[in-house]
């Protein structure tokens, strides 16, 4: 039989387990995740008890939690002299003044505001940087409009379909077309331009010099 085995038996036999090497002791196990109600309530007896200072004794009587979560648990939700209330409009400026002079040193910021948890600090400048951010995109978008509206002719596109194109090039060769054959005619069909710049189509005697029509 190990001999090992025979002391571990021993000193749990007489729940003491000070005289055992380190690498021989049980850790304790600690639970993770969410803490339940009963958890809490516990933590609120053994803090009324022991005082807000004595983790690992407190531990030690919370099945599952390690002292560190015993303290986190009770500075950041439970102890009572916690401020819950909305942060004011004096409260998030100076807070953005801090957070400008220490950067993210929390714990030290949340020591300007009594009451406040370094976590509620945090939390609330991350919800201040969000809502500006929000508020920029918001002056962006009429701004933007707004320029569109005082220069139309950015929205109309520069591009001219090829069909278009060839349509506007084919009616301005059939225009110059057009008035070519009526100046070449209008010594001979008497058309020409009056005062004003009409069109005057004047009729010219018909001469039958072969004698056709004749009878």
């Amino acid at each position: 039989m190990n001999p090992h085995n025979n002391l571990i038996n021993s000193c749990e036999a007489r729940q003491d387990l000070t005289f055992l090497p380190l690498s021989m002791k049980k850790s304790k196990v600690c639970a993770r995740g969410h803490w339940r109600p009963h958890e809490d309530a516990r933590l609120k007896e053994l803090v009324a008890q022991f005082g807000p200072q004595n983790w690992n004794l407190i531990a030690q009587k919370l099945e599952g939690r390690s002292g560190k979560s015993c303290r986190l648990r009770w500075f950041n939700q439970l102890d009572p002299r916690i401020n819950r209330r909305a942060f004011s409009k004096e409260e998030e400026e100076r807070l953005m003044a801090a957070h400008t002079m220490y950067g993210n040193k929390w714990a030290m910021i949340a020591r300007l505001f009594p009451g406040r948890t370094d976590n509620a600090v945090k939390n609330h400048w991350h919800v201040i940087t969000a809502r500006k951010h929000r508020e920029e995109i918001n002056l962006q978008i009429p701004n933007s409009i707004s320029t569109h509206q005082s220069h139309p002719s950015s929205l109309i596109p520069l591009h001219i379909p090829n069909q278009e194109l060839n349509q506007t090039c084919s009616n301005s060769e059939d225009s110059s077309a057009s008035q070519s054959v009526a100046n070449n005619l209008s010594p001979l069909s008497g058309c020409g331009e009056d005062e004003t710049g009409k069109l005057q189509i004047r009729s010219i005697a018909f001469i039958d010099f072969l004698g056709v029509g004749a009878t």
